[in-house]
C-alpha cells in the first residue's frame, strides 16, 4: 500500500553537551521516492520524574527516564506486592482479568483487575475478606496503589479486560469481557475524573467472553473489537464495529467474521507486511488477515494441539519479533488441565514467521529446536518481552518457577543459524500458575515487571519487581489522535541505517491486549545492552504519515508526536 512522506526529526542525544545544542546526524536511509523533512524540537525538562544518565538533553517527546540498571541474574524477580499496597485490595478474588492502563493521564500506570464472583461467599472468606470482592480500579502513582472508589463495583465473572482509547479523545477507555450471564461485559468511558460504564454500548449479553481484541478492522478510524468466546458456552467470537460514541455493534458479516470462532486468546498485529492488522485467535487458532475492510480467513499453519483430556485448551497468545528479522513470530500458550490431573508435561509453542511480503501468513514451529522444553503444570498466558533489556525478546509465562515462586521465564540467547535458542529456568516442577501475568515497567526504572494473577482466592495475587541486571532501554508510543494506536509498527535501527534490514535492532507493534485475558500497555518497549543511540521509525496504521526520528538517546520513554502533558 502506498506511505504518505515520512517526517524526520533529529531529537538531542545522550553526550553531546549540556547546553541543549542538537547533534548534526545523517538522515535515515529511505526508500527511492521517499521525501524527507527535517525539523528541530526544541529542548524541555518537563515530565522526567526518574533520575536522568549523565548527559542526556530532554526532548519535548520524553516523559521520563532511567538509566541502565544493576541487579541479579537474567529472570530475576522480587514480590512487591505488600510494598506497593496490593495486598488488600486483591483479596476475596477468583482473579482472572487484568489490565495496565493510565487511566487518569499523569503518566504512572493504573490496574484493573477482574474476578470471577459467582461462588458462595464463604469460598472467598480467607485471608481477612468477608466475602467475595467486585473488579478493582487501583490507581497508581509509580510506588502505591489505591482503589479508585468511583469505579462502581460490579460481581460478575470479568475474564479479560483492556484499556484503549475508543473515542478517540485522547484518553484511556476501558473494556471489560464477562463470562455468563451473573453480569454483561461492558464498556467503561473515561470521563477525565472517572470510568463510567456505558449502558448502551451494544456488547452482546449472555456471553462466554474472554479475551478482548482491540484494532481497526475497517479503516474508518476507530478502534474496532473482538471478543473471544470460549467453546464451553457459545463459542462464537464476534466482531464489533466502532459507531462512533462508544457504541458497537456486530458487523461479523460486513467485515468477513464468520461464526463459530471460539477461543481463549486473540493476539493481533501485520503479519505478512502489507500494513493491516491481522489476527489470530488462540484456542481453535484460527487466523485471519486484514483487507482494510474487514478480515478474510487464511490457514493458520498452526495446529491446535491434541487434548489429552477433556479440559485442555491452547490459552493465550503473543505475536514479536524474536529474531529481529523485521516480522512477527507466534507465541501459544496452554491451559491443559492435563498437566496437573495426568502428568502430562506441555511447552508453551514458538512459531516462526516465514512469511513473503503481501502474502498470506506462514509459521514454522521451533519449539524443541528453540530449547522450549515441557512445563508440568498450565501455561494460559505468554508475553514476548526483552526482561534484561539485551535487545532480544525473551518468553514470560504464567507458569511458575523457582518451585512455585516466580513466573517461568525463558531467556532469549539469541539467534544460531535462524534459530532462536532460550534458556529454561530453574525449578520447574511445581503446579503452581497463574491465569495471566501481564507486564508494564509500573515503577519507571526501564524494566518491564509482572502482576501474576492468582484464581486461588487463599493465595495472593503478586505484582513482581524486575530485579535483573538491566542494558540500556527505549519506550516509544504514539498519540491515537495523531494517526497512531494498536496497529502501529515501531522499529528501531542503528544511527544512520534506518531502513536497512542489517541495520534493525528490534522491530514491535502496539497492541491493546496480549497473552491470556490481559490488557497492554501501548507502547513498545526495546532493550539494547549497550547501545547508547539509535534511529526511530514509526509507520501509524491506515496510511497516516509515518515519521524517522534519527540521534534518539537511549533510557527514555517517548510519547510521539507531542510528548506527555
Amino acid at each position: 500500500m502506498s506511505r504518505p512522506a515520512l517526517l524526520v526529526v533529529v531529537l538531542l542525544v545522550a553526550g553531546a553537551c549540556t547546553t541543549g545544542d542538537t547533534v548534526s546526524t545523517s538522515a535515515p536511509t529511505l526508500p527511492a521516492g521517499v521525501a524527507s523533512t527535517r525539523v528541530v524540537p526544541s529542548a524541555t525538562t518537563e515530565g522526567s520524574p526518574s533520575p536522568e544518565p549523565s548527559g542526556v538533553q530532554p526532548v519535548e517527546s520524553a516523559c521520563w527516564s532511567a538509566p541502565a540498571a544493576d541487579g541479579g541474574a537474567p529472570g530475576t524477580w522480587t514480590d512487591v506486592t505488600a510494598d506497593v499496597g496490593l495486598i488488600a485490595p486483591l483479596t476475596g478474588m477468583h482473579a482472572h482479568a487484568a489490565a495496565w492502563g493510565d487511566v487518569d493521564a499523569d503518566g504512572a500506570l493504573d490496574l484493573l483487575v477482574g474476578t470471577f464472583a459467582d461462588r458462595r461467599a464463604e469460598v472467598y472468606a480467607v485471608r481477612g475478606a468477608s466475602g467475595p470482592s467486585p473488579d478493582r480500579l487501583l490507581t497508581g502513582n509509580g510506588s502505591v496503589f489505591t482503589i479508585d472508589e468511583s469505579f462502581a463495583p460490579t460481581f460478575g465473572r470479568a475474564s479479560g479486560a483492556a484499556f484503549a482509547d475508543l473515542d478517540a479523545d485522547g484518553d484511556s477507555d476501558l473494556v471489560v469481557s464477562r463470562n455468563g450471564d451473573l453480569a454483561a461485559s461492558s464498556v467503561y468511558e473515561n470521563t477525565g475524573s472517572s470510568l463510567v460504564e456505558v449502558e448502551t454500548a451494544g456488547l452482546p449479553q449472555k456471553f462466554g467472553g474472554r479475551s478482548v481484541g482491540v484494532l481497526h478492522l475497517d479503516g474508518d478510524g476507530q478502534l474496532d473489537l473482538v471478543l473471544v468466546e470460549d467453546r464451553y458456552v457459545g463459542g462464537n467470537s464476534r466482531a464489533l464495529r466502532n459507531r462512533g460514541g462508544l457504541r458497537f455493534e456486530d458487523a461479523g458479516d460486513a467485515f468477513g467474521w464468520p461464526a463459530g470462532v471460539h477461543g481463549l486468546g486473540i493476539s493481533t498485529g501485520d503479519l505478512n507486511g502489507d500494513g493491516l492488522t491481522d489476527v489470530f485467535v488462540s484456542g481453535s487458532n484460527r487466523l485471519f488477515v486484514g483487507t482494510g475492510v474487514g478480515v478474510r480467513e487464511v490457514d493458520a499453519n498452526v495446529t491446535a494441539w491434541a487434548p489429552v483430556g477433556r479440559e485442555d485448551d491452547v490459552a493465550g497468545s503473543a505475536m514479536g519479533d524474536v529474531d529481529r528479522d523485521g516480522k512477527l513470530d507466534l507465541l501459544v500458550g496452554h491451559h491443559f488441565n492435563s498437566t496437573l490431573d495426568r502428568g502430562e508435561a506441555q511447552s508453551v509453542r514458538l512459531f516462526l514467521n516465514r512469511t513473503p511480503d503481501g502474502a498470506d501468513p506462514v509459521f514454522e514451529e521451533v519449539t524443541a529446536s528453540a530449547g522450549l522444553v515441557p512445563i508440568p503444570t498450565k501455561a494460559p498466558h505468554v508475553e514476548l518481552a526483552d526482561v534484561d533489556n539485551d535487545g532480544w525478546l525473551d518468553i514470560i509465562t504464567s507458569a511458575s518457577a523457582e518451585h512455585g515462586k516466580v513466573p517461568a521465564t525463558f531467556m532469549n540467547e539469541g539467534a544460531t543459524d535462524g534459530i532462536t535458542r532460550f534458556t529454561s529456568p530453574d525449578g520447574l516442577g511445581s503446579a503452581q500458575y497463574w491465569v495471566t501475568a501481564p507486564t508494564a515497567d509500573f515503577n519507571r526504572d526501564g524494566r518491564l515487571d509482572v502482576l501474576a494473577v492468582e484464581w486461588e482466592p487463599s493465595l495472593p495475587s503478586i505484582l513482581f519487581r524486575n530485579a535483573s541486571a538491566s542494558g540500556n532501554w527505549l519506550e516509544v508510543a504514539f498519540d491515537l489522535d495523531d494517526g497512531g494506536g494498536p496497529g502501529t509498527r515501531i522499529s528501531l535501527y542503528e544511527v544512520g541505517r534506518s531502513g536497512d534490514p542489517d541495520g534493525l535492532l528490534g522491530s514491535s507493534e502496539l497492541v491493546a491486549s496480549q497473552g491470556y485475558a490481559a490488557g497492554a500497555v501501548e507502547a513498545a518497549h526495546f532493550g539494547l545492552g549497550e547501545i547508547d543511540l539509535v534511529d526511530v521509525v514509526v509507520r501509524p496504521p491506515l496510511g497516516a504519515a509515518p515519521m524517522a526520528i534519527t540521534g534518539v538517546a537511549v533510557n527514555q520513554r517517548l510519547q510521539l508526536p507531542d510528548g506527555c502533558d
